[in-house]
């Protein structure tokens, strides 16, 4: 395995793309907005201020719920599309809903019960909720800002109920051998993708971050070629498939900076990368 490199401040400038070649930015939410304490700190903020005044388009593209992200909306002065749920869910700049695309409820009655075979917390998000079938404090740690918490319900509550996405929590091991079971006994139309190591989610086939980046510029006249997305998990590779002008947060794992290692990188998230990268190489 060759290792990577990490690349120089003065590479990077060299490639940035000139500001005539971006007219979009596109983010996601945590580890890549949000630093550890799963905040937008005050230089992040200033960062995508700094952003709108230049006139620049805004996007957030995050595995969060909606309503999970109303807070930080309102954070950021609002007027900001949103792709939700890894692109399931696509809202305007006035929170308008302009896309959904769910699960089946055949992919609740396939994968659901699985979750018991192995040592994972089992959740979904509805259009309006977040639903569990057991209790997991830790989970609750990163929306504590926000207020967005689960309801709890039981296995068949949640079998019959129609799914954005549904989430498998636990250590990485167990949500790897999940996985490989799905792929080899359940041949289900869906794309399987982890957030980060302990986060497994299920989203209806071809729903990701960079599918419905696609459908959003093409309503607002927009092209990928002029946009540039942040990120650090799996669930951002087709993202920044989609985009001309990847960025590639350094807290991000080994196997992203492979997938992309002519990407642009910027600072770890926490404190502020984005905002550091912003305003090096852009503001």
């Amino acid at each position: 395995m060759t290792l990577l490199t990490e690349i120089e401040p003065t590479g990077a400038l060299q490639k940035v793309a000139a500001l005539d070649e971006v007219n979009t930015f596109v983010f996601d939410m945590d580890g890549t907005l949000l630093n550890d304490e799963h905040v937008i700190s005050p230089q992040n903020l200033r960062a995508l201020h700094g952003l709108r005044e230049r006139g620049f388009n805004l996007v957030i593209a995050t595995g969060r719920h909606v309503r999970d992200m109303q807070y930080h909306l309102q954070q950021l002065g609002g007027d900001i599309a949103t792709i939700t749920c890894n692109g399931a869910n696509i809202h305007d700049r006035n929170g308008k809903l302009i896309y959904r695309e769910g699960l089946p409820l055949l992919v609740n009655q396939t994968l659901l019960p699985l979750a018991a075979q192995f040592n994972v917390n089992l959740n979904m998000f509805t259009d309006s909720e977040w639903l569990t079938i057991a209790p997991c404090a830790a989970m609750l740690e990163a929306h504590d800002q926000t207020q967005f918490f689960y309801r709890q319900v039981d296995l068949q509550e949640m079998i019959a109920t129609p799914a954005l996405k549904i989430l498998f929590y636990g250590e990485n091991a167990e949500l790897q051998k999940l996985k490989a079971q799905i792929l080899k006994d359940h041949p289900l139309d869906i794309n399987l993708t982890f957030s980060d190591d302990c986060y497994l989610e299920v989203m209806q086939q071809n729903i990701s971050k960079g599918y419905a980046l696609k459908i959003l510029l093409e309503k607002l006249s927009l092209s990928v070629d002029k946009a540039m997305a942040f990120g650090d998990g799996l669930n951002d590779v087709e993202l920044f498939r989609t985009v001309a002008h990847p960025v590639v947060m350094e807290n991000a794992g080994t196997t992203l900076k492979q997938l992309f290692p002519d990407a642009q990188r910027a600072p770890k998230n926490h404190p502020d990368g984005v905002a550091t990268f912003l305003f090096d190489y852009i503001l």
